[in-house]
């Protein structure tokens, strides 16, 4: 006889994994996740050796992909191929997501940064959603800022460069802000400078040391490397349990209450699809959102920077028009080498103890990561969870980028370029001094030979169901007792990085399950 839990939760990233720590102390909850599930008592500042042996293991290539491209999973990566290119439409790049207990949030993350107001007018004008206002989702941005311990680090802690480019910018009229973090008892060690990889010593308050070791003190059940197959659906339209495969079997397990799909914007709209969803409600997949990004690269002689210590996200500014003016541009100003310039992978490629010995051998290269927040364009997620496609059109026939995209970026290399410049630079790559129908290439081919940057609202949610695929509460509109709950519910675009606003969304989607479907009541404020 299948086993039978309150909640079923299809993933445990940022925000399945959030959503468990706080509903099941209320339920019988069961937690599926398709990769590894890393365990030991978090020691921040020190780390369990398990979570030291994975972190060693992804260094030494697991988060690497096992084969061409269209194979759709690794070790502890989904692998989807992504079509960026409609002058080139045979060609594809790689997206990666993190296929591990803890998703995005032990992977790749530590900037907790919060979206801008006119992130909040524009989920209305998109989608008419009620309810996701500033004010209705401050209470949870603090929940889950205390939880993970996000604060600002002292500047101490920097590298050279970071303090001096906060600076400069300054002193050029851009105005920069301190990034929160999410780490707790960090040494600063440089170690995830390349932001790809696990915190060694489990200073980074992802859901896999906070929020699971929760739910599983409350009696919840953690299946790690389960790949969820379909969400079973009655013919009432009621989703009664899911289907997974592990170790090699296949199993349904039962819902009473609520199935979660919290799979990310790339795997949660897969698994819709593989559970016919699709049919009923034709958002499933459109509306892909993501944030076109670029590392810069600068040659900075003259002092010993400290590359090789400190944390890749110290501050951060918005590229400004000349009006001074915010444009959509976000520059993670974090000064420090950056993993992800051509320059760099052809050396020693993103991880590991070469790439560390690589920053100190060239104490002289310093640099800065920039991401492009609102293109002019949708994307879509199409296949099954077994043959994922991906398509997200940054480059148009014509082979150049979307022109709001490449007028921003343009703006935005001009604009961190001069700030290096003034810090003595003697280069940077991209150099906006090449000729512009250069530099326009450039900027395009490292675009489409990236990814799409933090992924959201292709199972967004919205005022109805004729422009998405969830209400308010991330109900879905067409399947009862069926919830999303990840970036894939956004509902337009946003100004930062994801990962604070899918623990805020999951923090209120926690209030909502605990009440409206478990029928039980919430703690009073201070318990």
């Amino acid at each position: 006889m299948a086993e039978t839990y309150d909640v079923i939760i299809c993933g445990a990233g940022s925000g399945g994994g959030f959503l468990a720590g706080e509903i099941a102390p209320y339920a019988s909850v069961l937690i599926l996740d398709a990769g590894p599930y890393v365990d030991g008592t978090p020691k921040p500042g020190i780390g369990s050796p398990e979570r030291r042996k994975f972190s060693t293991q992804i260094n030494l290539g697991q988060y690497i992909p096992d084969g061409v491209y269209a194979i759709n999973r690794g070790s502890t990566f989904f692998a989807y191929p992504i079509f960026m290119d409609e002058s080139n439409p045979a060609s594809s790049a790689v997206q990666r997501e993190a296929r591990v207990v803890g998703g995005g949030s032990l992977i790749n993350v530590g900037a907790w940064v919060r979206p801008r107001l006119v992130d909040w007018d524009g989920f209305v004008e998109e989608t008419g959603i009620q309810g996701w206002t500033k004010e209705a989702f401050e209470p949870h941005f603090l929940k889950a800022e205390k939880i993970l311990h996000v604060h600002r680090d002292n500047r101490k802690n920097w590298n050279k460069a970071s303090v001096i480019y906060e600076q400069t910018a300054a002193s050029m009229g851009i105005p920069g802000f301190e990034t929160a973090s999410n780490r707790y008892h960090c040494i600063f060690c440089g170690h995830r400078l390349n932001a790809g990889m696990p915190c060694k010593y489990d200073a980074l308050m992802s859901t896999a040391v906070t929020q699971i070791p929760k739910a599983i003190q409350h009696g919840a059940i953690m299946a790690d490397n389960a790949t969820v197959v379909k969400v079973e659906i009655s013919s009432n339209r009621t989703a009664t349990g899911v289907t997974y495969t592990r170790n090699g079997e296949t199993v349904t397990a039962n819902a009473r209450k609520l199935v979660v799909v919290s799979s990310g914007a790339m795997g949660t709209p897969l698994i819709l699809f593989n559970s016919d969803v699709h049919r009923l409600n034709k958002n499933v997949g459109q509306y892909l959102r993501a944030h076109p990004g670029i590392a810069m690269d600068a040659l900075v002689p003259g002092q010993d920077w400290n590359s090789d210590r400190g944390y890749q996200w110290n501050c951060n500014h918005f590229v400004m028009d000349k009006n001074g003016q915010p444009m959509d541009v976000l520059v993670h100003a974090s000064a420090s080498f950056p993993a992800a310039t051509p320059w760099t992978t052809a050396q020693v490629g993103f991880f590991g103890k070469p790439y560390k010995d690589l920053m100190r051998q060239f104490q002289q290269r310093v640099g800065a990561f920039l991401f492009q927040l609102k293109p002019k364009i949708h994307g879509r997620v199409v296949g099954s969870v077994e043959q994922p496609l991906v398509f997200y059109p940054v480059a148009g026939t014509d082979g150049l980028l979307e022109p709001k995209i490449l007028t921003d970026l343009l703006a935005a290399v001009r604009q961190v370029a001069d700030v290096f410049k003034r810090m003595g630079s003697i280069t940077t790559f991209p150099n906006p001094d090449e000729p512009e129908d250069i530099l326009k290439t450039q900027l395009t081919q490292l675009i489409t030979f990236a990814n799409a940057l933090h992924p959201q609202g292709t199972c967004r949610s919205g005022g109805n169901p004729k422009n998405s695929v969830v209400d308010t509460n991330l109900m879905s509109w067409d399947v009862k007792n069926l919830m999303c709950c990840d970036a894939s519910v956004i509902p337009n675009h946003i100004s930062s990085n994801p990962n604070a606003m899918i623990m805020a969304t999951a923090s209120r989607a926690s209030e909502f399950v605990i009440q409206q479907i478990l029928g039980r009541s919430l703690p009073q404020t201070g318990q």
